[in-house]
């Protein structure tokens, strides 16, 4: 029990955290922060706690396959509520039923991006799970991702009218993604290494919100968070690789440190690029 506590409170204030620099620096920079290894940091910290540093370092090489799924789940998610936003409008009002076509969204978008991310990583699963070749494969559709979303409507991601902070809101973000993390870390003596460091591929930050500002504005601004994680996508991508060697080397406390110290100068960098390339007076 004590365990299961530890994860959900770590958990939350990463969540939290997030959440807060989201609704100050908008979508644009929100994705690229998403990047941070919160998520996967936190996942593969306590299977390394919980099943060894050696089974973490395995099911970290995984991980970097599972980034892939991640970017597949995040245009998934893009083309779903796309889709929905304008047809379920119609057809509500259409059928006269009865509900929020906003909240169906929400909930039929996350119902089959979430399938989607299954059958990638799936995909991934009967692949050889060397961590240059996923690797590769990660950055090929990391650079696929930032191509395709470049048709994501610049409006849509400069749309950052502040989210209202309220305290349901900030407990269903806290609570989403420390179930996910508690699923992923309770199946992973029963799913084995690779399952597990897949699926702790997901974007277990970025998910709550995208699922709170879609149910609280509109799919545009998660347009505008998606059009940008794929930036972000690196940090993780050097998280999960460096602990793919450090984990069972330097034991899972200090090789979780050494890897997200790497991960943050890697995102430090893109950080200032970007502010380096922002127009003056914005």
């Amino acid at each position: 029990m004590l365990m299961v506590a530890i994860k959900i409170i770590v958990t939350s204030v990463m969540v939290l955290g997030l959440a807060w620099l989201s609704e100050r620096a908008g979508p644009k920079t929100a994705g690229v922060l998403a990047g941070f290894p919160l998520g996967i940091g936190v996942s593969l910290f306590f299977i390394g706690v919980e099943q060894g540093s050696t089974f973490a370092a395995v099911a970290s090489t995984s991980t970097i396959g599972g980034l892939g799924a991640a970017l597949i789940f995040c245009f998934a998610y893009w083309q779903i509520s796309k889709f929905l936003g304008g047809s379920l409008v119609h057809w509500f009002s259409y059928w006269k039923v009865r509900g929020s076509p906003v909240l169906w969204s929400a909930f039929l978008t996350s119902l089959v991006s979430f399938v989607v991310f299954l059958i990638a990583a799936g995909i991934l699963a009967v692949l050889p799970q060397d961590r240059w070749l996923l690797t590769v494969i990660t950055l090929i559709v990391t650079g696929l991702a930032i191509l395709v979303f470049r048709r994501i409507d610049d409006v849509e991601a400069d749309e950052a009218a502040a989210v209202t902070v309220t305290p349901l809101t900030l407990l269903t973000r806290a609570a989403i993604a420390s179930a996910i993390v508690l699923v992923i870390t309770g199946l992973a003596d029963a799913v084995g290494e690779a399952w597990s460091g897949l699926l702790s591929g997901f974007p277990i930050t970025l998910y709550p919100v995208l699922l709170i500002v879609h149910v609280t504005y509109s799919e545009r601004q998660v347009h505008g968070i998606i059009k940008n994680f794929p930036f972000g996508i690196g940090s993780l991508l050097i998280f999960a690789l460096s602990g793919s060697y450090v984990f069972e080397s330097m034991g899972i406390y200090w090789g979780t440190a050494i890897a997200i110290l790497l991960a943050g100068l890697y995102l430090s960098l893109i950080a200032f690029i970007m502010l380096r390339h922002r127009p003056s007076g914005s």
